[in-house]
This record gives C-alpha cells, sequence and structure tokens, in this order.
C-alpha cells in the first residue's frame, strides 16, 4: 500500500480554492495566490516553498514555479510515494488534478546544521557521504577509485550506520542525481532522524533542465 493511502487526503487548504491550481492557470497566478494565504520559507530556480498549518502542525508545500519545478514535483512525488523510501520527507498528497504536479505536500523538517550532519554521518562531510555512497552502491564509475584503505572505511561505516545504508539502497534503486544528497540544504531532522528533504533532482531532471 502507497504512503498516500495510509494518510487522509487534503488537496490544499479547505478554504483555498482549488482552481487556482488548474493546469491552465499561469506559474505567476498559482504563486501569486499561495502568497496571499501562507508564508514563504523558502524559494530555489524552480519552486518556491510555503508553509502551511495541517491538523495542528507546520506543514511545507512546494509549488512549481516553472517547467523544471513540475518535472521536480512529478518525480518528487513518485519518489516519496513508494512506502519502501525510508528517508525521505513523509508526502502528505500531491496535485493529481493535474500531470505533471503543480505543487506537492510533504511534513516539515528542522534544519540539520553542519554538526549535526557529521554526527548522524559518522564525522562525514557530505561530500565524503556522496563518495561512500556511490562506492558502496557501485555507481563511483565517474568518481575517484578509492584506496584499499579508503574503501575498507567506508565498508565499516556502511555496515554500522543505518542512515548510510539506507541512503546506498535508494541510491541503487533509483537515478537520483548526487548533487540531491551532497548539499546540507537538502537535508532536515525529522522526528529526530536525518531525512532528504528534497529529492526532485532525478539525474533525467538534471540534464534536460539544468545542464544548459
Amino acid at each position: 500500500m502507497k504512503i498516500r493511502e495510509l494518510l487522509q487526503e487534503t488537496p490544499l487548504p479547505d478554504d483555498w480554492d482549488k482552481s487556482a491550481y488548474k493546469s491552465n492557470t499561469s506559474f505567476a497566478s498559482r504563486l501569486r495566490y499561495a502568497k496571499e494565504r501562507a508564508k514563504r520559507i523558502g524559494s530555489g530556480s524552480s519552486r518556491v516553498a510555503f508553509e502551511i498549518e495541517h491538523e495542528g502542525r507546520q506543514t511545507i508545500l512546494k509549488i512549481a514555479k516553472n517547467k523544471k519545478g513540475l518535472a521536480q514535483n512529478d518525480y518528487e512525488s513518485s519518489i516519496l510515494d513508494d512506502y519502501t523510501l525510508t528517508i525521505g520527507i513523509p508526502m502528505i498528497d500531491y496535485d493529481e488534478e493535474n500531470d505533471p504536479p503543480t505543487w506537492i505536500h510533504t511534513e516539515k523538517a528542522e534544519k540539520m546544521k553542519p554538526t549535526q550532519f557529521k554526527k548522524f554521518f559518522n564525522g562525514l562531510t557530505p561530500d565524503e557521504v556522496v563518495h561512500l555512497v556511490m562506492v558502496m552502491s557501485g555507481k563511483f564509475h565517474d568518481m575517484a577509485d578509492p584506496s584499499p584503505e579508503v574503501k575498507q572505511r567506508y565498508e565499516e561505516i556502511w555496515e554500522e550506520n543505518e542512515t548510510i545504508n539506507n541512503l546506498t539502497d535508494v541510491v541503487g534503486s533509483y537515478p537520483i542525481h548526487p548533487q540531491e544528497f551532497s548539499m546540507l540544504s537538502n537535508w532536515g531532522i525529522y522526528k529526530g532522524e536525518p531525512v532528504l528533504i528534497d529529492v526532485g533532482g532525478s539525474s533525467q531532471v538534471i540534464s534536460q533542465h539544468y545542464s544548459r
């Protein structure tokens, strides 16, 4: 059973006009509507994140601001909809009226600090975690081949660190681009555990929309 089937569907707050997010509305009008009703907490090149209240707690609504954002919403909703993904921020709902989805609704995580990252990842930096995970998943072909000593250290960390073990499984199962988990800003803490809060950048999305 998929995660969203285990949760009560709440497509946008009850007092929001759902027609404001139909496919025939403009990106600007969708964002303008959200800005009038919610607190904007972040903005990237493709999506804007808003904080909205849901069942007494603060949650996150990501709205696409261009075609890149739609592609990210599409990929991220498919990834977070997989109940086997244990390292992603839980998804509450997403736009099922439009394909690709104009918005995606997730739980809210705390921001992760560099010191917290090292605590969760055996003292490693984000770049070192990327190298370890790519080596252990067999996808390090475009990276430096580790020395026997480094590889042994990686194997020891991989065996004892459940988060890194789960991340390796994700990389082995999905075409997530390494930069998604190499940036500290893409990590958060949810219920005391590290989670990826942005997994919208598949290798295909990156190559089609960012490598130009």
